[in-house]
């Protein structure tokens, strides 16, 4: 096999050669890096990968002139060539947000999963990271092995890590094995087995709707009501099934990880499971008090694995106004806890430059929460600039303080 291209294009000319040629290929496998990716998180780079294994990463961030005069966006737009994606929402919403690009005929590898396990009979079904896709879809997998290095680089110390110029090895290295790995092996494999169960439609449905999920408020609503729908279907069989038949409250049924019933009750409104029965609300805060005894033991570790699983800091401050003085208090602790971390980190990976954008939504939690006058003097100026400039400009945006100061250290 020839050796395979990796290229950074950054110039307009040669990224109009370089789509006149992709736009030739059937098939294309296509990823986005950026800083808090999204609406308005920035997207600073696009990842092309060929069936041959080529791989053309367009420097968006220096020339954003790339989908337009250099015609990216003919090609991810075009009904003609397909592309693989991994779980393209926040992709779809940068690039339509951002550069007016509006993806079509794709095919997501991520909601591929979902409609394979829901054939199987699953109606909760938890997304996959790029690497656990692909060693449930192929033999040997093409993510570089520095992904997880790095992914715990720019979620802890350097916020803007996808903004660094020049792009390092290791940084090229992630961008190219996230487009590599999809082609052909894992889109090959799924799409035989959509194909062979008949799924094409319900597929393509899906597809468009985790497309238009972050553009079309409708899209979203609707998918909450239809996962709203599920997860009440699954209390109440729960509810029918054990009810009435366990030695309440001595008795309480365990939920192995990784099934219905355990998603279900994860996802519930505690409010809402109050409402159901005495024996679901039992459930539901063995269930928080699980999450929230996890998350405490991480925090007080070195370990910090996972965490795009932990609980929101938005949900710990809804937990810490629970009615059970038990989940309350441990939660307001866990969550002073979090905010602590997030601050420091904060710290760590921004300046006074920094745009508000190029927060998570975790953080961007945290500073609304802040009350700034009462920082105390240990931390550092730089951080106080940032604070006040952040919160003004989260207050601005809610035309309101969104939340009343509270102490925080």
């Amino acid at each position: 096999m020839a050796d395979q291209t990796v290229e950074i294009v950054v110039e307009t000319s040669r990224c109009h050669h370089i789509v006149s040629i992709l736009s030739r290929e059937a098939v294309l496998a296509v990823d986005c890096e950026g800083i808090a990716l999204g609406v308005e998180g920035p997207m600073t780079l696009l990842q092309i990968c060929t069936y041959s294994g080529d791989v053309y990463l367009f420097d968006v961030q220096e020339n954003r002139d790339l989908f337009s005069e250099g015609h990216l966006k003919i090609v991810l737009e075009s009904d003609e060539t397909l592309k693989v994606m991994h779980a393209c929402s926040y992709d779809s919403a940068a690039l339509y947000h951002q550069f007016g690009v509006t993806l079509q005929n794709v095919f997501d590898t991520q909601v591929a999963d979902t409609v394979l396990e829901e054939k199987k009979g699953r109606l909760l079904v938890n997304s996959l990271n790029l690497q656990t896709l692909c060693e449930k879809y192929s033999t040997h997998t093409k993510v570089s092995e520095y992904k997880e290095q790095l992914k715990a680089q720019y979620s802890k110390e350097e916020g803007e890590f996808w903004a660094k110029r020049p792009l390092t090895d290791k940084m090229k290295s992630v961008a190219v094995g996230d487009v590599r790995a999809l082609i052909p092996e894992v889109f090959e494999k799924q799409k035989r087995f959509i194909e062979e169960n008949g799924l094409l439609t319900i597929f393509r449905e899906r597809v468009s709707e985790t497309i238009k999920f972050y553009i079309d408020d409708e899209i979203r609503t609707l998918r909450y009501e239809r996962k709203n729908s599920i997860v009440n279907q699954i209390i109440d069989s729960i509810n029918e099934k054990w009810g009435a038949h366990t030695n309440f409250p001595e008795e309480i049924p365990e939920f192995p990880e990784n099934t219905d019933e355990y998603e279900a009750l994860k996802r519930i409104d505690y409010k809402e499971a109050a409402e159901k029965s005495q024996f679901i609300d039992r459930l539901k805060t063995e269930s928080i008090m699980s999450d929230l005894n996890e998350l405490d033991k991480v925090l007080a570790s070195s370990e910090r694995d996972n965490e795009d699983k932990w609980l929101p800091f938005s949900l710990l401050t809804k937990l810490s106004k629970h009615p059970n003085d038990t989940v309350s208090t441990l939660a307001n602790g866990v969550r002073e806890k979090l905010k602590e971390s997030i601050r420091k980190e904060i710290e760590e990976k921004y300046t006074i430059k920094t745009e508000l954008a190029h927060l998570s939504k975790n953080e961007q939690d945290v500073l609304k929460s802040l009350d700034i006058n009462g920082i105390g003097e240990d931390v550092p100026v730089p951080l106080k600039q940032s604070a006040w400039t952040f919160k003004k400009q989260l207050d601005e945006t809610f035309g309101r303080d969104v939340v009343p100061p509270s102490p925080l250290f």
